[in-house]
């Protein structure tokens, strides 16, 4: 099985996350690129990562054919076009947090990356923190927010 070639759109915080998380796994992932428009970020973020190819504009990433899966970091209102854009060259997508501003545009980039045949994976890991997998499991189980309160001592 041939490693995933991933390129990052972002520099920030989460997009250090995303780094490691990949060099975590070397048998199944490969930083490849990132991009960022603010000067000298991505050129930084790359040397700090080992990642071969930094951009300033994603849409050189994208035409990347090295590129097989992007991992958007960058600002939440640019979500949705990144992602369109990364469905049309035929990239797979994994979107941070918040996946979009609108539901429009999760329609749009549903659709996008449908029509293209790539995956659009959410990144959400707190549906996985024990607080909100326990909170799911009451739901679950029916408890309403009177028994919530009696769990707590509160009235």
């Amino acid at each position: 099985m041939s490693k995933v070639k991933v390129g990052i759109v972002g520099s920030r915080f989460q997009a250090d996350c995303i780094a490691s998380a990949v060099k975590a796994i070397p048998e199944e992932a490969e930083l490849v690129a990132v991009a960022s428009p603010t000067k000298g970020h991505a050129t930084e973020f790359a040397k700090r990562h080992g990642i071969p190819q930094a951009y300033t504009d994603y849409h050189d990433l994208l035409c990347n054919p090295q590129v097989e899966l992007i991992s958007i970091t960058a600002p939440n209102r640019l979500h949705a076009p990144i992602t369109i854009d990364a469905a049309k060259a035929g990239k797979h997508v994994v979107c941070e947090k918040p996946l979009c501003i609108t539901l429009e545009e999760a329609d749009a980039m549903i659709d996008a990356c449908a029509k293209a045949g790539v995956l659009l994976l959410y990144a959400e890991e707190l549906f996985f923190a024990p607080k909100y997998v326990k909170a799911k499991q009451m739901a679950d189980e029916g408890a309403d927010a009177g028994a919530r309160r009696s769990h707590r001592g509160g009235g």
